[in-house]
């Protein structure tokens, strides 16, 4: 993040602006692997690697001290989904995957969604989905009842079980001990 700025006509100048577009398709090339590190490639949403980072950074907050911060955690787990598998294929089980997915992002709409196993999913409820969490969880289970009703395809019925934990700074020490809950 070095800005380059010398700009004369010489050889310096001409090194100088070969040195700033190679850092510019580096910083291009991160952010691209940076996707593909932290992104999950079945449902496009964030990996168990990015939910590590992100609680991290909770318990940075946490440890630090000022102020705690207002968090809840969400897990999700889609049931049935080795039946899916069994009796349609999995690509018929990465279909259930995908819709459950989708409902959980569309009902959640500002809070970090990520894939932390073949069929969990956890969320970290922040700002307004958290202030808003049993009017969401509400939500969501009124959605995925009208996805199953939609459909007669068995891999279009989604059953999800979840919970929702609440961090709580006078009993829980760590982000670890949220999710745990």
């Amino acid at each position: 993040d070095v800005e380059l700025t010398y700009d004369k006509k010489n050889e310096v100048g001409a090194l100088t602006s070969t040195v700033r577009r190679l850092v510019g398709h580096l910083k291009v090339h991160m952010e691209e692997l940076n996707s593909l590190a932290y992104a999950d490639s079945l449902t496009h949403v964030r990996n168990k690697g990015a939910f590590d980072l992100y609680a991290r950074d909770l318990q940075e907050e946490i440890d630090d001290g000022a102020m705690p911060p207002e968090f809840a955690i969400g897990v999700f787990d889609c049931d049935y989904l080795k039946v899916i598998n069994d009796q349609y294929g999995h690509d018929k089980g990465d279909a259930y995957i995908t819709i459950a997915c989708k409902l959980i992002c569309e009902v959640f709409s500002h809070s970090p969604v990520f894939r932390i196993g073949g069929d969990e999913f956890a969320m970290i409820l922040q700002g307004t989905d958290y202030r808003e969490r049993d009017q969401r969880a509400s939500e969501f289970e009124v959605r995925r009842a009208a996805q199953c009703a939609s459909t007669d395809v068995k891999w279009e019925q989604v059953s999800v079980s979840f919970g929702i934990a609440v961090y709580d700074p006078t009993s829980d020490e760590s982000v670890g001990d949220v999710t745990r809950r």
